[in-house]
């Protein structure tokens, strides 16, 4: 829109560097403010709205559960078990594909339903002085020129250049991070100035808290500072999570493997002398049955559960694999107002010779607080008005001191409201039958107007300026001339994060400050958090824009704080530090957050904040806790664990299977098992032991990092022991079942035999398997009873299996004698002393 833009406009200062009464001329608002007429026609070049990011429908959704590379594999898989017309392979892996779907999109549905419930619209209705008159308007409606009228409670909604000012003050936490409103004025600021420091304007999404004032629109939708932020947000693409790269390359893999097993496959069966059309069509059909059908299903149940967890510990993840991704988390680039502090103002000191309730008596004089339900009890008030003015309520009838009381005993006769040239607000009041003046405002000002003693000035200034650079705001009270009070103000750090920082660090993740606050606050509040800055360790905005990458990327590890930065900054840091191998959870509660939220491989928004924040978010804390956080790593490095057991416990068989196929055709013998055979037991058999791994608490997850951060799925003690259980347990096998052979005893038979023993033998591993590391004599294997029941199935679903006529007719089995039982038993019970082998190995080398 051509007065959107500066060069249209022929200008070369921003507005908020141009004199009020120019900003009008150029975009030629009269007094009285466009008429209506002139308003319908700007209306033309488009409406005051922020496009929001669709949200993902149910369709979306649905589909997305397909995409996984494992679904893939499965799916083509089925077509290929059609194209061989084998009907049954075919239903069992579609059974499987379809159960996952089910699974995945119940709970990522779930999740948008709840964020939905969540999200709070800001009012839209604005008031606008149109051709004289004052009228309100939807806030879509406004354009570029029309004069917003600005008083306390008044969410602006666009851009605009101040043009009076009336003691307005602004909240403009939103945008900044700065937790203090600002005092606006209709004087110029630099051309170069911050937009946290840009004092002659106002902003779309903030809030005026106090005074009143004129502002002429200059900017609305897209090109306010909010659609901005809304279009980096837009612009930003959403990364695959560790776990997905990892299942990615993995497939690839797996794909590979499977291809080069199709192909010696066939090579034996044609040196062995088998027809090479039904060699092709066996190659593939037990290529295709050892895919593990259980893999996705058992992932999606463990992020499922992971998920659940965290509900009831009041975080809301709305993706599944985002809850992985927390386990992957090696830094968390927080938000300071909102995530770390509370975003209000507490009384912390009053430094006086005075009575603390006298000097709280003199303050309230000079506040403006309405108190929603005074009917009710004093601690349970709802207290709105300026910031400053409500911590200062507070604190008095914390003390007992009653608001009324104050105003009925001292008579006010006069009022001067605060405003930015003189810096203090004041009354003309009776206090004890005396007329007096009271201030309350700048406290450099009113010492300086006072006649205390030189010494006395400069111990207070001493003071004012430790508790400023310590990020705490300081208001002088004075009686006439007689400096009287320090108020020492501070937004108060939430409870337990102190805690909560300390615990995550003990799981190898740290914590960086990136605020838009100052500096000495961000640095203050760090302090007290026992992250103790030191010199070098915290820079600012704009000494960040000076600075190359590579000397960002030089300097990362030792910065501890990054403060008044601007959200395309914040978005720098999350892609520096994503750039450099780090797995980044971003935090915060603004719009200004919005950005590096959707740019993190993690974003974490309170639930508090906006619904920008939230919707550019992973992970949502309804209760805007930080140690929610901790909760959330806890149980990503759970959730890591667990899948991590499921893909020991499922490939460790898939590679029995292929060295049982592979060495039967070697040796020139009739296969072990058949494809049906080894669907039964991946599917069947093995997948509700793999589901009832997800229910395993564990002990509060690993501290160990994740080598998902390296995009591995498996580490090498994971391949020790699928080597170990797989080899040794086919390589075992694959001697009974010659030897059966070799006594004479009927193919049929010893295939069953080795089917049963298979099947047997991996539900008694999963209990070895709940620990990847302890022995099974260090912890109670049947304390998962979602694990002993999904094992009692495994076992139930063997033995009918072989000993229902229908199912023998289907997989080829025959009833067994009870005493072949004895060793079906036996081969379990040397896989467990196998695997508990290989765990011991492993923990004897960590020891060394």
């Amino acid at each position: 829109m051509p007065l959107l833009n500066r060069e249209d406009l022929k200008i070369d200062r921003p507005f908020w560097a141009i004199e009020p009464s120019e900003v009008t001329a150029i975009l030629d608002t009269p007094n009285k403010g466009l008429s209506v007429e002139e308003a319908e026609r700007r209306l033309k070049w488009g409406e005051n709205r922020i496009q929001k990011a669709k949200r993902a429908g149910k369709l979306k959704i649905l589909l997305s559960q397909l995409l996984s590379p494992l679904i893939i594999i499965l799916l083509t898989a089925s077509l290929i078990t059609i194209f061989l017309k084998d009907y049954k392979d075919t239903i069992f892996i579609l059974v499987a594909v379809l159960v996952n779907t089910l699974l995945g999109f119940y709970q990522e549905n779930k999740a948008e339903s709840a964020l939905a419930k969540l999200e709070s619209y800001i009012r839209e209705i604005s008031r606008v002085i149109r051709g004289g008159r004052d009228m309100e308007i939807s806030a879509e409606e406004i354009v570029p020129g029309d004069i917003l009228k600005l008083t306390p409670g008044t969410r602006i909604s666009a851009d605009a250049r101040i043009i009076r000012a009336n003691s307005i003050s602004t909240d403009e936490a939103i945008l900044t991070g700065e937790s203090l409103s600002v005092e606006k004025s209709a004087r110029i600021v630099e051309t170069e100035t911050e937009l946290a420091d840009r004092t002659s304007m106002v902003y779309g999404g903030t809030l005026v808290v106090g005074g009143s004032g004129l502002a002429v629109v200059t900017a609305t939708g897209a090109q306010t500072e909010l659609g901005k932020i809304a279009e980096l947000v837009r612009d930003e693409p959403h990364e695959k999570t560790p776990l997905q790269k990892a299942i990615n390359k993995f497939s690839i893999n797996l794909s590979i493997i499977l291809g080069i097993f199709i192909v010696l496959l066939f090579t034996f069966g044609i040196y062995a002398g088998i027809d090479v059309l039904d060699m092709f069509l066996t190659s593939v059909a037990v290529a295709v049955s050892v895919v593990p059908e259980g893999l996705p299903i058992a992932l999606t149940v463990i992020l499922a559960v992971g998920v659940e967890r965290l509900a009831k510990k009041r975080g809301v993840v709305r993706k599944l694999l985002a809850a992985e991704t927390l386990g992957s988390t090696t830094i968390i680039l927080t938000d300071k107002t909102g995530t770390l502090t509370e975003a209000k103002m507490d009384l912390v000191d009053i430094i006086s010779d005075k009575p603390e309730k006298i000097v709280l008596e003199l303050a309230i004089l000079n506040t403006d607080v309405i108190i929603g339900n005074p009917i009710g009890a004093p601690k349970n008030w709802q207290l709105s008005g300026h910031p400053i003015h409500v911590a200062i309520i507070k604190s008095a009838i914390e003390k007992g001191l009653m608001p009324a009381d104050v105003f009925k005993r001292n008579e006010i006769l006069e009022t001067t409201p605060f405003n930015s040239k003189d810096k203090f607000a004041a009354v003309h009041a009776k206090l004890d039958n005396r007329s007096r003046w009271v201030y309350l405002g700048a406290p450099d000002y009113l010492l300086e107007q006072s006649n205390a003693p030189t010494s006395f000035k400069e111990e207070m200034s001493n003071n004012i300026n430790e508790l400023a650079f310590s990020g705490h705001r300081i208001l002088g009270v004075s009686v006439d001339n007689n400096f009287t009070a320090l108020l020492v103000f501070k937004d108060p750090v939430r409870p337990s994060v102190k805690e909560a920082i300390s615990e995550v660090k003990d799981y190898g993740v740290r914590t960086v400050i990136v605020t838009g606050d100052h500096l000495g606050t961000a640095i203050s509040v760090a302090n007290e958090l026992g992250l103790n800055v030191r010199e070098g360790e915290a820079i600012v905005g704009k000494e960040l824009k000076l600075m190359t990458d590579e000397e960002l990327e030089l300097a990362k590890d030792k910065i501890k704080v990054y403060a008044r930065v601007t959200p395309s900054d914040k978005l720098r840091i999350t892609e520096m530090y994503k750039k450099m191998g780090e797995v980044v959870a971003v935090t915060g509660d603004g719009i200004n957050d919005a950005p590096a939220l959707k740019g993190a491989n993690i974003g974490i928004a309170v639930g508090s904040g906006s619904d920008v924040a939230k919707g550019a978010s992973d992970l949502i804390l309804l209760d805007d806790n930080f140690e929610t956080i901790v909760e959330a790593v806890k149980e990503g490095r759970r959730i890591l664990e667990n899948i991590k057991k499921v893909i020991v416990y499922l490939l460790s068989g898939i590679l029995d299977e292929l060295i049982l196929i592979g060495g039967a055709l070697l040796v020139g013998v009739a296969l072990p098992l058949n494809a049906l055979q080894i669907l039964w037991v991946n599917f069947f058999a093995d997948s509700f032991p793999a589901v009832a791994l997800a229910f395993e608490k564990g002990s509060g997850g690993s501290k160990r990092k994740s080598t998902l951060i390296r995009g591995k799925l498996l580490d090498d003690e994971m391949k020790f022991l699928i080597w170990v259980i797989g080899v040794a347990t086919s390589v075992m096998l694959l001697f009974i079942y010659f030897y059966l052979l070799a006594q004479g005893y009927n193919p049929q038979m010893a295939r069953t035999f080795i089917f049963a023993s298979f099947s047997v033998y991996t539900l008694f591993l999963i209990f070895s398997i709940k620990s990847l590391s302890d022995s099974i004599f260090t912890y109670n294997p049947f304390s998962n009873m979602y694990l002993v029941l999904g094992t009692s199935i495994g076992f139930l679903l063997t033995a009918l299996a072989i000993y229902v006529p229908l199912l023998q007719d289907v997989l080829d089995t025959v009833s067994l004698p009870v005493n072949w039982l004895l060793g079906v038993l036996a081969v379990g019970v040397v896989n467990i002393v196998a695997i508990e082998f290989g765990k011991f190995l492993f923990r004897i080398r960590d020891r060394v």
